[in-house]
């Protein structure tokens, strides 16, 4: 295939469970799992979940029991508690409270501890990887790095923002389209994002008290083997949200060492009011509203579009009937568009049909649906 057959491709939860990784349910079972045993500060996790159960209760007249509770509802509850400032002073940090700090870092554990080592990624996940083509974009609301080091080990290069800079100007930045790459977008974050503002910050209050010391932190001042990098690239804006933003290298090493309360991943939490944390990924949704119309390739894999993501919904919507409206069955610069493959895993007909639902926007006749989850034959129909 060309170079120049640019393709959308959505990546969901289904699209990394064949690597072994939890998809949301599986998730948050093993959260509470380990939250069963948390002592000291974390504990905070588990009064949170009581006060929630309450809450229900209270407003509702909802029964909940720790097991019931609806994970994204849990953690939209805790995420307007920390957005408003509704403890006031008793605000743990701009990570979160008590409770959303203890989710992310589970979930860093979690998902590094089902990771496949960089050395052992599955032939499934290559063969994807071999597949795709310089400016190819991938939406991807996965937090983990699978799909990077797929591309590493078959070294196709990639960048994690949508644009590079030539320069940067006063009310114009000339884009660089000189190197052939491929653009993941993480919405969601990842669990190898570490912003690097709050350290800084501290940098400064300890040289203006006169130390010669740097603040201690797991990533930014400790011994992690292979250290970080930043995500950016080439020239900046100096206001860029993800100026601070790093990943680091090693995340077995770092997650192994119980970084709890002292290190927190940059992720949006599976929560149904995560879009309000969303704003240093603002850069990322710019534009996807016009996209889909000139790509010659979509697929969307093992994301069902699930109610708590209406944000989500609308931009894909948009990407969608572009993708299926405009230029459809035309000639365009030597290209015909393919049919939108939508790729899940469904094993009865009432199953399906749920799925065709929430994507009752699609033109179907224009689509190829794959039900039988990311495998072999899902990439032949993506790269046909």
């Amino acid at each position: 295939m060309s170079e120049q057959k640019f393709r959308i491709i959505v990546l969901g939860a289904g699209f990394s469970k064949s690597a072994g990784l939890p998809i949301a349910n599986e998730l948050w079972q093993q959260i509470l799992a380990r939250t069963r045993s948390l002592w000291g500060r974390a504990k905070k996790f588990n009064e949170d979940l009581d006060d929630y159960i309450s809450y229900r209760r209270d407003c509702d007249g909802v029964e909940l029991n720790r097991d019931s509770v609806d994970f994204e509802e849990f953690l939209g509850f805790l995420d307007i508690e920390h957005y408003l400032g509704l403890r006031g002073s008793d605000t743990w940090s701009t990570d979160g409270n008590e409770g959303q700090v203890v989710v992310k870092t589970m979930i860093g554990e979690i998902l590094t501890e089902c990771m496949p080592s960089p050395d052992a990624i599955p032939e499934l996940y290559l063969e994807f990887a071999r597949h795709l083509q310089p400016h190819d974009y991938v939406l991807t609301f996965n937090y983990d790095v699978l799909l990077e080091r797929a591309l590493d080990a078959v070294g196709k290069p990639y960048r994690l923002f949508p644009h590079r800079f030539k320069s940067i100007g006063r009310t114009m930045n000339i884009i660089d389209s000189s190197k052939h790459e491929i653009t993941v977008l993480k919405l969601h974050g990842s669990i190898d994002w570490f912003d690097k503002s709050q350290y800084l910050e501290l940098e400064k209050d300890f040289k203006k008290q006169g130390s010669t010391n740097l603040p201690h932190h797991p990533v930014f001042n400790g011994t992690i083997n292979g250290g970080t990098r930043p995500i950016l690239d080439g020239p900046r804006s100096p206001n860029d949200p993800l100026q601070n933003m790093h990943r680091v290298t090693n995340i077995k090493e770092l997650y192994q060492r119980q970084i709890l309360f002292s290190a927190t991943p940059w992720i949006l939490t599976p929560s149904t009011n995560k879009v309000v944390y969303a704003n240093p990924l603002k850069d990322f949704w710019d534009g996807l509203g016009r996209s889909g119309g000139t790509n010659f390739g979509m697929a969307i894999i093992g994301y069902s579009l699930p109610s708590h993501d209406q944000y989500a919904r609308q931009a894909i919507y948009s990407l969608v009937k572009n993708y299926q409206e405009v230029y459809w069955d035309e000639d365009l610069f030597g290209f015909k568009k393919t049919p939108l493959v939508l790729i899940d895993y469904r094993t009865t007909p009432e199953d399906v049909l749920k799925y065709q639902k929430n994507y009752q926007f699609v033109d179907f006749n224009k689509s190829v649906l794959h039900m039988d989850g990311f495998n072999e034959e899902a990439i032949n129909k993506i790269f046909n």
